[in-house]
């Protein structure tokens, strides 16, 4: 089910209805807002004429996603924290057939910023001569991360935050979750429907909070162990951690034993470490990137 965003739908549909799209989007802004799923409900929407992601086990015959998961499938040894070449060839089979039951074959692209350059620059010759019946969605929630020559031939949709009282009633009322636990978990999110359901049912996102609680109130002279213990598990994932960090710098303090005691201090300290975090999680995608170092001078004055 798509949360909020109902002007973003209606101008979709009346592109679509005008039979004015463009060959493609940028859907950005606010992370697990949303736009995932509004891309698949999009698609839906032109196969199957109704805005909302596909139903149950239903598969779309003319839509497909590219995003790391589906990069590991291609190559199990892959890191998984990149999207790289082979992504252009998964694309160009995809979009230059003709669409089977809709009017365009949609190619999504999830956390598009993680492409690399090389992956970016053969996504652009599909942006500089589009098939005319395809249609090109690619996710970022910091669009700067992609190339200007990508961001200036495709029209950019902004996502921003979803009211928590809508966010509260969609836990409760399409995953049972009882109305307080609801609205708890609606208020913590910021706005990011994505993030109230993980903060319920993710069980990775509550560990990784809770390493993230310890990393930000560790002294330097700990820091190194307390490192070493969250990248030690063989499932550690660097973007997970760092959603964790995020989390918990726009939630409260309480992470303050660290920091200067006055609130102007505490604050200043806060964005500062707001932005390396935001920084280091667009490094994510290079293979050369040490976590262990990383983190260790995130916290460095």
């Amino acid at each position: 089910m798509l949360i909020g965003h109902k002007k973003i739908i209606e101008d979709l549909e009346a592109l679509v209805k005008k039979d004015a799209l463009p060959h493609g989007f940028i859907f950005t802004g606010t992370a697990m807002a949303g736009k995932r799923t509004a891309a698949l409900a999009f698609a839906n929407f032109l196969e199957c004429g109704v805005f909302a992601p596909p139903a149950g086990d239903a598969v779309l015959r003319d839509a497909k996603i590219i995003d790391r998961a589906f990069m590991k499938l291609l190559d199990p040894d892959a890191s998984g924290n990149s999207i790289g070449i082979d992504a252009s060839r998964e694309i160009k089979n995809f979009l230059w057939q003709r669409p089977n039951a809709s009017a365009r074959r949609t190619l999504i692209i999830d956390d598009a910023a993680m492409m690399t350059n090389e992956a970016q620059n053969a996504l652009l010759k599909v942006t500089e001569e589009p098939p005319a019946s395809s249609l090109l969605i690619l996710i970022a929630s910091d669009a700067e991360g992609l190339l200007p020559t990508i961001l200036s031939r495709l029209q950019k949709i902004y996502f921003g935050t979803v009211p928590e009282s809508d966010i509260a009633a969609w836990l409760s009322k399409e995953h049972g979750v009882p109305a307080a636990k609801a609205a708890g978990a609606a208020k913590q999110s910021s706005g990011k429907p994505g993030f109230a359901w993980r903060l319920i049912f993710d069980k990775t996102l509550a560990k990784n909070i809770a390493y993230a609680e310890k990393f930000l109130n560790s002294t330097e002279a700990a820091r190194r162990d307390i490192v070493k213990k969250i990248i030690e598990p063989d499932d550690f994932n660097m973007r997970v951690f760092l959603d964790a960090v995020i989390f918990v710098l726009a939630r409260d303090n309480s992470f303050s034993k660290t920091l200067p005691q006055s609130s102007a201090g505490q604050m200043k300290r806060k964005i500062v470490l707001w932005h390396k975090t935001l920084a280091l999680y667009g490094k994510i995608a290079d293979f050369s990137l040490n976590p262990r170092l990383q983190l260790e001078n995130l916290l460095m004055e």
